[in-house]
């Protein structure tokens, strides 16, 4: 999501925005469609106070099946951004309670890390199709299912004869 510094007006505003997940990100989170975003903003002079609702769908593999899952995600988190000046202002937060600092230079913010970051936070640790999902059948999938008939390395056959000796 990318904020405009210089177009946000004083006071409270509110803006919808639409974000893909496209690049790296697209590697490790997997969505169906764009993440909808509605950021409440209120700016005073220098701080900028947001108020983020995120709302998407995450495709997943389930933890025992590995069968495709949808998760459902929404959440809200809140922001902090100050202008970084030269000249300490008066209202100036400290700056452990500032999530992002920012310059008069800077045109735009890009909220999206911060977006995913607490996506990937809210998602389930290990992901079910169902509570009543029994894993993966013995030999059902052969790609997953572990084979132990397979050729041994002839290496081997050393510690097979003493294995056979007891």
């Amino acid at each position: 999501m990318l904020l405009s510094i210089q177009k946000i007006p004083e006071g409270h505003s509110v803006l919808s925005q639409s974000v893909p997940v496209i690049g790296e990100k697209a590697e490790w989170l997997v969505t169906a469609g764009d993440v909808s975003c509605i950021a409440e903003i209120d700016r005073l002079q220098s701080q900028i106070h947001i108020r983020l609702a995120y709302d998407c769908v995450v495709k997943a593999q389930c933890s025992r099946c590995l069968a495709p899952v949808i998760c459902p995600v929404a959440g809200e988190f809140r922001i902090v951004l100050q202008e970084k000046s030269r000249v300490p202002a008066r209202n100036a937060l400290p700056e452990e309670d500032v999530d992002l600092i920012f310059s008069d230079a800077d045109d735009t913010v890009d909220l999206a890390p911060l977006i995913f970051e607490e996506i990937l936070v809210s998602l389930p640790m290990k992901p079910l199709c169902s509570e009543s999902c029994r894993g993966i059948p013995a030999g059902s999938d052969p790609a997953v299912s572990v084979e132990y008939d397979k050729a041994v390395d002839p290496r081997w056959e050393a510690l097979k004869k003493l294995q056979a000796k007891k």
